[in-house]
Formats: C-alpha cells, structure tokens, sequence
C-alpha cells in the first residue's frame, strides 16, 4: 500500500468525520435550542466535498477514467454529486432544512461505505473504460442517482412535513420543513430533470454496447432502462393526478431503494464484461 493509497482512505475517513461532527452539531442545536445553523452545514458539507473531491482524485489519477470500478467507489461518487448539487442549488435555491437531511445522509453513508471494507474489493479494470461513451454514460448515470437521492430526501422531508402537521408538530425541526405542496413541486421537477439525465446516459452506453456488445452486458442497459421506466411511469401518474403526493414520495424513496440494489447487481456483472484488464487492488494500488 502506497502514499497515495493511504492518503485518499484517509480523506474519505476525515470527510465522513466532517459530517458527521456537522450533522450531530445541528442535531444537539436543534434539541436545545430549537434551531441549527444553515452557514456551519454549508461550511461542513463544502470542506467534507473538498476532501472527497481530492480523494476520488487520487483514485481517478491510477486508472486515468472516473472511479467506479467497485460499490465503495460508486457511493462515494453519488453522494460527492449528491453534495454538488447542493452546494450549486443551496445560494440560488433556498430549500430550508433540506442541508440538515444531506447532512444526515452524507455521515451515514459515508460510515457505512468506510465500516464494510468489502464494498472496497479489487476489480478489475478495462482499458475500454476510457471510451467516451463509456465515461459520459457512467458520469451521468451516476450523476443521476445522485438526483433521485435529493429526490428520495425531498420525498421523505415531505412525508415527516405530513406526518408533523397530522400531529400538530410545529417546533423544532418542522418549522424548517418546507410546506408540503412546495416540496411536491420540487419533486415533480426533480424526477424529470434526474430521468432525463439517465436517459442521456443510457443513449451513451448503449451507442457503445452497439459496437462492442459483447463488452457491456445487455442485462446492464434493461436494468438501468426499467430503472427509468418506472422513475416516468410515477411521474406521469402524478402529472395527471393519480396519485397523491404521499404515495408519489413513497413510490420514490422505495425507487431509489431498489435503484441502490440494482447497482450491487450490476456490479456483481463486471468482472464477466472485461477484454483487457488491469487488477486494481484495495484501496486501489498495489
């Protein structure tokens, strides 16, 4: 294990650190005092981001191509776009309480990737990689997820926003929960700008697997493309009013669920689909 090696492990650890000191910080504010600071989550997620930003460039740097070769990689580059977005969409957008849920979810994951070190396997790494078409079709495909994980927040901030209102909860937390109706636009926004997103993504992959099919699994573009299809098919029912806000929420957060565990299926197909190869070992270099 080398310099650079240790290095980037140890600058997804101190990130995760980063967020979690910020998220239980806000969590005790909020017990207290009934209130949190918008500045310090910012602060938190934005150096936490650097530090991803430098370790997934580290990575990036052995195998000359986006780091996506195994799960551990995978989620740290969903949630690092996940912060992205918000640290993009937070000074023009003001979406309250909407940093305290990234917050969350950004300690979280970033524990539960770091504290299962099989997620971090060797793979092996194709020189087809460096395609364009693969490159485009992977950045935004992930780039994706990372959308409908803001819309499973945003979906879930709505459902605790009902649940609060149902129980006359006013204080704390659910005075920053936005009001229900303003969360269920964003949502229907979200859905459309994430699914457009991957269908570019997929048109992407699938001009490569149309040259190279015996390369890219056809199971790889069906999975993602259903994926798709049933992102579109909650959204045009919500459209036409179908369903209620509620059930749309439920319907994502269970989406994005299954989303996550298509990627273990995926990624469990990658070793099958590579010509010429190079072992990666972890944490990514011999």
């Amino acid at each position: 294990m080398t310099l650079i090696a240790i290095s980037e492990k140890l600058l997804f650890s101190t990130a995760a650190i980063l967020f979690t000191v910020g998220f239980l910080y806000n969590y005790f504010q909020i017990k207290s005092k009934g209130t949190y600071s918008h500045a310090l989550t910012y602060l938190f997620l934005l150096f936490g981001f650097v530090l991803q930003s430098i370790a997934l460039y580290l990575r990036a740097l052995v195998i000359h191509a986006c780091p996506l070769g195994n799960t551990f990689e995978i989620i740290q580059f969903i949630l690092w776009s996940l912060i992205l977005l918000f640290l993009l969409i937070r000074p023009v957008i003001r979406i309250k309480a909407l940093g305290f849920f990234i917050i969350f979810i950004a300690s979280l994951v970033s524990a539960i990737s770091l504290l299962i070190p099989s997620l971090d396997n060797p793979y092996l790494y194709s020189h087809d990689a460096n395609n364009p078409f693969i490159e485009l079709h992977a950045s935004l495909a992930i780039f994706s997820y990372a959308i409908y994980m803001l819309l499973a927040i945003v979906s879930s901030m709505l459902l605790i926003q009902q649940w609060g209102l149902k129980k006359q909860r006013f204080q704390g937390l659910f005075r920053y929960i936005p009001a229900v109706q303003k969360l269920d636009s964003i949502a229907n926004v979200l859905v459309w700008i994430a699914s457009l997103t991957l269908l570019i993504g997929i048109l992407f992959g699938s001009f490569y697997w149309n040259d190279h099919p015996e390369t890219v699994p056809l199971f790889k573009l069906l999975l993602t493309t259903l994926i798709l299809i049933f992102y579109c098919m909650v959204g045009v029912l919500k459209y036409f009013n179908k369903i209620t806000p509620r059930k749309q929420a439920i319907a994502y957060i269970f989406l994005f669920i299954l989303a996550l565990f298509s990627l273990g299926a995926v990624q469990g197909k990658n070793p099958q689909e590579h010509t010429q190869t190079v072992t990666l070992e972890t944490p990514i270099i011999k």
